[in-house]
């Protein structure tokens, strides 16, 4: 039984985003001590291919196996058994089937700064490693509805089974998560309760991604204030377009 050591993450950043992997040597320890494995070893990008042995190579179906081997010709002379076992959510599996920048309204008044600051205190109860964030619909001073991103079905499935966005950079098939977005959450759960959300305000802790644009604009948003911005804008023309008004909150 090979693993795979450090320095593979030079080329392969994403097995620094994989938050459930234990660290090589002690993955070793813990099958060495199964005794299921006569032989296990931590290999290097260095080791490769002279540390491989034997007329049959077994690797996992997933991108970064799939790269080695093509890379370093694993399968030259051996025979190659790919086997499908789920071990974290890899490119291909997930995909089967500007800086940011503003020049719209500022506002600086008590009232949004504190709705922003609460939104942002939200923020804080997500569960997501990477990424928090709070949302609140109000009207008239009144706040209608509350929320954060959390994952589905549980808080813990991107720990249980891996993250998808861990293949991607922000802004990128943003669609790929377990995940729903604060804003998708207000949406879909004033629509349950029979909540009307045409002419309030939303109040983010970051500007909102293109895909919860398309909703807060649909859903009838009159303004959106935002605390923080976010790395791709895409969604910055859906809310003009649908004539939402857009307002950064200073001093938050």
């Amino acid at each position: 039984m090979l693993l795979l050591g450090a320095t593979f993450a030079d080329d392969f950043p994403v097995m620094n985003k994989e938050i459930r992997a234990l660290p090589p040597d002690v993955a070793a320890r813990y099958l060495a001590r199964s005794r299921d494995f006569p032989l296990v070893r931590v290999i290097e990008q260095a080791d490769l291919p002279s540390a491989l042995r034997g007329d049959v190579l077994v690797v996992p179906d997933e991108d970064i196996m799939r790269t080695l081997v093509a890379r370093h010709q694993l399968d030259s002379g051996r025979s190659l058994a790919v086997e499908r076992t789920f071990l974290r959510w890899d490119r291909e599996w997930s995909l089967a089937q500007r800086p940011a920048t503003y020049d719209g309204a500022v506002a600086a008044d008590e009232l949004s700064r504190l709705f922003a600051r609460q939104a942002m205190d939200e923020a804080q109860l997500s569960s997501d490693w990477w990424r928090q964030v709070g949302a609140i619909a109000a009207r008239d001073g009144s706040i209608l509805a509350i929320a954060h991103n959390e994952h589905r079905p549980t808080e813990y499935s991107p720990y249980l089974d891996g993250d998808p966005r861990n293949d991607f950079s922000r802004g990128v098939h943003i669609d790929l998560s377990t995940a729903i977005h604060a804003e998708a959450a207000i949406v879909a759960r004033a629509a349950r309760d029979g909540v009307a959300l045409a002419g309030a305000d939303l109040y983010v802790s970051t500007f909102p991604c293109p895909g919860c644009a398309r909703l807060v604009a649909e859903a009838g948003f009159r303004r959106v204030y935002f605390a923080g911005p976010y790395t791709m804008l895409d969604g910055d023309a859906v809310l003009r377009a649908a004539g939402v008004e857009l307002i950064y909150v200073a001093g938050t």
